[in-house]
């Protein structure tokens, strides 16, 4: 299939690994238990009934080589100072949040102008910035307000 690019644009959480597990999981449900793309990935016998029931498919060299191309991909949340590395979720910096969207403190306005800069640069692409596949970033989108309503998920899964 290849790599391709995957955003969610979520309720905020302060806890980042809260909210990508709730997005995990709600993603999972929609494709696992409600669709029927992945039903020859189950092993005979054996039901899915959560995210968490993925993990020994990691290993597997279809699954592992193919994975979902969603947030489904990604477990980990690192550190904004971590290297992004395989199945990894980084927070960006704010000093990566003003080259990005010209903010600290983004609102989703200012992601979605980002997003269609980058696609102006990059046709063709379906990205969001170029991480490494099987990662991801997030950042805290805030309202008129200034508040923090939502968290953006954007990353790229595939080989």
């Amino acid at each position: 299939m290849g790599a391709s690019s995957w955003q969610y644009i979520e309720p905020y959480a302060e806890d980042v690994a809260a909210a990508l597990a709730t997005t995990r999981q709600r993603e999972f449900e929609r494709l696992f238990i409600h669709g029927t793309h992945w039903v020859g990935l189950q092993p005979a016998g054996q039901s899915f009934t959560s995210v968490d029931d993925l993990d020994d498919l990691w290993e597997d060299e279809t699954f592992g080589g193919e994975g979902t191309h969603t947030i489904i991909d990604v477990w980990e949340v690192i550190d904004a100072e971590a290297y992004d590395d395989s199945h990894t979720v980084r927070p960006l910096s704010d000093e990566e949040s003003m080259e990005l969207f010209g903010s600290a403190e983004p609102t989703r306005g200012d992601f979605e102008r980002a997003q269609e800069h980058y696609a102006a640069r990059h046709p063709g692409s379906d990205g969001l910035w170029d991480m490494p596949r099987w990662s991801a970033w997030c950042r805290p989108l805030k309202d008129a307000d200034g508040a923090n309503t939502v968290i953006a998920f954007w990353g790229r899964s595939g080989d």
